[in-house]
C-alpha cells in the first residue's frame, strides 16, 4: 500500500506577462505575478508539502528575460529538498528560441522540467509517487496532451500532468490541445493536475480528481477565479482529496 502524501498543484503562472509595456499597470501585474508565485512557495512551506506540480505556462512568451528565467530558478531553489516537477505549455513552447535553453533552468538541483515530446515518466526517491507529463513543442499542431500516458505499473500515487482545453460538449472538438474525458477514466491514474485555463475549475470525471488549479495571479482582473493553489492529499486509506488555498497577494 502507497504511503500517503501532499502536494501542490498550480499552472499558469505566466511569469514576464504583458512584455513589451512599461506602463504602470504591466509592471504591476508582473510585479504581482511573482508575488504571488512566492506565496505559492510559501504555501508549499507551510503545508509541509512533499512535492510541487506546475502544469505548464511557467513564462508568458518566450521573450521572458533571462533576469526573470535566473529568478524563477532561483525561487524553486528555496524549498530545496522538496522537489518542484513542471511541464511548459503553450505559451511557453519549445522551439529555437525556447527560454529551456537557458542553462539557469538546469543548474537547480530539486527542479524537474519535464521537457521530453513523447512524454516522462518523473520518480522520486523517497515518495510513493509517479508522475508523468508530456511538453509541448511549437511545431506540434496535433499535440494531445495525454498522449502516451502510460498504464498505472504498480500501487504507488500516479499523477497526470496534463496543459490543455478538457472537452467538455461538442463545440469544444473545435480547439487545440484537446483532454478528453475517456483518456482519464480509462487511464487507472489517481489524479489530473491540469493547465491552460486560468480560472480554476473542477473537471472531475467518474470519480478521477482532474483539477484546473487556476493562475496564483491571473493576466486580467476580469478573471475573479483564479489566485488560488491546490493542495492535494493522497490518503492511504481515504483516498485522493484537494481543496484551494488563496495565494492572490491583494487578498486577506
Amino acid at each position: 500500500m502507497a504511503k500517503s502524501l501532499r502536494f501542490v498543484h498550480t499552472s499558469d503562472l505566466h511569469l514576464d506577462a504583458l512584455q513589451g509595456s512599461d506602463d504602470a499597470h504591466a509592471t504591476n501585474r508582473r510585479r504581482l505575478i511573482r508575488d504571488a508565485f512566492a506565496c505559492v512557495l510559501e504555501t508549499t512551506r507551510n503545508v509541509d508539502a512533499d512535492a510541487l506540480l506546475i502544469a505548464g505556462d511557467l513564462f508568458d512568451s518566450n521573450r521572458a528575460t533571462p533576469e526573470t528565467i535566473a529568478w524563477f530558478a532561483q525561487q524553486c531553489a528555496t524549498i530545496a529538498p522538496t522537489p518542484v516537477i513542471a511541464i511548459n505549455g503553450n505559451h511557453d513552447a519549445l522551439g529555437p528560441a525556447s527560454v529551456y535553453r537557458q542553462k539557469d533552468l538546469f543548474d537547480v538541483a530539486n527542479l524537474h522540467l519535464v521537457l521530453d515530446t513523447p512524454g516522462r515518466t518523473v520518480t522520486i526517491d523517497g515518495l510513493d509517487l509517479v508522475i508523468w507529463g508530456r511538453a509541448f513543442a511549437e511545431s506540434d499542431w496535433e499535440f494531445k496532451p495525454l498522449d502516451g500516458l502510460p498504464p498505472r505499473t504498480d500501487d504507488r500515487w500516479h499523477v497526470a500532468l496534463a496543459h490543455g482545453h478538457y472537452v467538455r460538449e461538442a463545440q469544444d472538438h473545435h480547439r487545440s490541445m484537446l483532454i478528453w474525458p475517456s483518456e482519464i477514466v480509462s487511464s487507472g491514474w489517481d489524479y489530473f493536475a491540469l493547465g491552460h485555463w486560468e480560472p480554476h475549475a473542477d473537471v472531475t470525471t467518474d470519480g478521477v480528481p482532474a483539477i484546473y488549479s487556476g493562475a496564483p495571479m491571473p493576466i486580467s482582473d476580469a478573471n475573479t477565479q483564479a489566485g488560488y493553489v491546490v493542495v492535494v492529499d493522497c490518503d492511504s486509506v481515504s483516498g485522493v482529496s484537494w481543496r484551494q488555498v488563496n495565494v492572490d497577494p491583494r487578498r486577506d
